[in-house]
């Protein structure tokens, strides 16, 4: 450590960053792609039909039909539940967009059924492949290894993220002065503002994403606290005994979803269980679609509970102390399931702020090293070119991977077996493809060529569903499915970003010296 305080944390900054610094990087590209995991999943999975315009029977009339079919066909139950088709669900919380589904317990095993009719309908065929699903688990497991290894190697990334933020605010005298100052063209200078820009444009976020993150797995990282904390939890609530064989809710379902609605507001209805619980008579819970609601945990403000005879509302005992409470509204801010789409467009842009923010700050690691050296006569030494050819195969190279995963959902047989792995397998092996690149080309070329390589993966990718697909902009736009289309129009978006700046990077590098043009790096920093 340093003599003063602030040398210190300067010294902290530096080096937590340093060591986490492209882990961290594959975390937020990987975390921020998650945020919208349904719609990618759906991009992945054309088969799939479009979400407009959707003809479905009254609510009420969906629910009463789910009733009769389970009173005749699951006499063994001591759960029923019935999932309208909504906007808001997930694609991994064992509901549709598009139909109902009903599963009884201990079988969970799901149904679908057509919301306009229904009558039971197949889930629909679809590629294999794990979707957007698969951005949420490599945030925190990464690939290649033991799951729990994966997630302790997360933690611990995020643990000196964390302490990168804090060190870094505390380094930073002019934080606020700083976020206003941007200087072009200045080498080390405009490296230098272009971190501290973007590490303060999205500060509350930062803290707030690595923070969850870490109370996440908690459990894990901490197992003993939470083990004491559980013996002195109230009672567990009430568990659910068999239903009655029979018997099902004799007060009409569209009176008792419109009581709801009256509280969540109109169509804010997204699930339905019958239940009996230990010592009570038969009740139904009318809630929002799960995940929607910020806290996750059953109470009077996400759940409303009626006696199932009579109709009459009945007290919701969840059973979860204020810590769990608190647990699962931390874990709901991390994932941002109860965002509407414009919250969850800024905590995606927030995330592209955080990858730039990592970017900007390994990159100026690099160039100020160079700096020194060159005026202090060093020669350049072998970890700083190997920092300099990591930074090109990371910061670069890992959007041509994302590109990768997304362009080998449409070329790899439908047929193939394990095709799902496969996607990820040639996600991976483009990334490795581009270390070896970024080893063996000069480095100003590797940065400039690889660019160029994200702008034309991303660019060309909508041409590439147009072509393999009829699920393009040409047919989701004009059937206004913006969610849909978003996927494509953000890939354009995306090539137009890579391709900005490599076409900024390589006009400036030209103008340079017929040496440092070539991507010698001891002529100069990368600027």
């Amino acid at each position: 450590m340093k003599a003063y305080f602030r040398q210190s944390m300067s010294w902290l900054h530096t080096w937590t960053s340093l060591v986490t610094g492209w882990l961290v990087f594959f975390i937020f590209v990987t975390g921020t792609a998650s945020f919208f995991m349904y719609d990618i999943t759906r991009w992945m999975e054309p088969e799939r039909p479009l979400e407009v315009g959707l003809r479905q029977a009254p609510q009420a009339e969906q629910v009463e039909r789910a009733l009769d079919l389970l009173i005749g066909q699951s006499p063994d139950a001591h759960l029923w539940q019935i999932k309208p088709a909504h906007i808001r669900n997930q694609p991994d919380n064992s509901a549709s967009r598009t139909h109902l589904v009903v599963r009884t317990f201990p079988n969970p095993q799901p149904r679908w059924f057509d919301p306009a009719t229904g009558e039971e309908a197949l889930r629909p065929e679809v590629r294999e492949t794990e979707g957007g699903v698969a951005f949420r688990r490599l945030h925190h497991q990464f690939h290649y290894m033991d799951k729990m290894v994966g997630i302790y190697l997360a933690g611990l990334c995020a643990f000196l993220a964390l302490a990168a933020i804090v060190s870094g605010v505390i380094v930073h005298k002019k934080i606020f002065k700083d976020f206003f100052a941007f200087r072009p063209g200045k080498g080390q200078r405009s490296w230098l503002d272009a971190h501290n820009v973007t590490s303060v444009m999205a500060l509350p976020f930062f803290v707030m994403i690595l923070y969850t993150g870490l109370v996440y797995y908690s459990g894990h990282y901490l197992p003993l606290p939470g083990e004491v904390i559980g013996q002195f939890k109230p009672n567990a609530p009430a568990k659910p005994t068999a239903l009655p064989v029979g018997q099902r809710p004799q007060v009409p379902m569209a009176s008792l979803i419109a009581e709801a609605e009256a509280v969540f507001g109109p169509g804010k209805v997204g699930q339905i269980m019958v239940q009996r619980l230990q010592g009570q008579g038969l009740s139904v819970d009318v809630s929002r679609p799960f995940g929607s609601e910020l806290t996750r945990t059953v109470t009077d403000s996400t759940t409303l509970r009626f006696d199932a005879l009579t109709g009459e509302r009945l007290p919701v005992i969840g059973g979860h102390d204020p810590g769990t409470a608190w647990f699962r509204t931390l874990v709901s801010l991390h994932e941002a399931w109860y965002a509407t789409y414009p919250l969850r467009w800024l905590h995606f842009v927030s995330g592209l702020l955080g990858c730039f923010m990592i970017a900007t700050g390994m990159v100026l690691w690099v160039v100020k090293r160079r700096a020194r050296h060159a005026r202090e006569g060093i020669p350049e030494h072998f970890g700083l070119r190997l920092m300099a050819c990591l930074n090109v195969a990371v910061l670069a190279g890992l959007p041509v991977a994302v590109a990768a995963y997304f362009w080998a959902n449409r070329l790899l047989p439908a047929t193939l077996a394990d095709r799902a792995t496969w996607e990820l397998h040639a996600m991976f092996l483009t990334w490795g493809w581009l270390f070896c690149y970024a080893a063996f080309r000069p480095e100003k070329r590797a940065w400039v060529e690889t660019l160029w390589l994200a702008a034309a993966a991303f660019g060309l990718l909508p041409l590439l569903n147009a072509l393999t697909t009829d699920r393009h902009l040409g047919v989701t736009v004009p059937a206004g499915d913006w969610p849909l289309a978003g996927f494509d129009l953000t890939m354009f978006g995306l090539a137009a970003m890579f391709g900005a700046i490599a076409w900024k990077l390589g006009r400036k590098w030209a103008a340079t010296s017929p040496v440092a043009a070539m991507g010698d790096p001891a002529v100069e920093g990368v600027r």
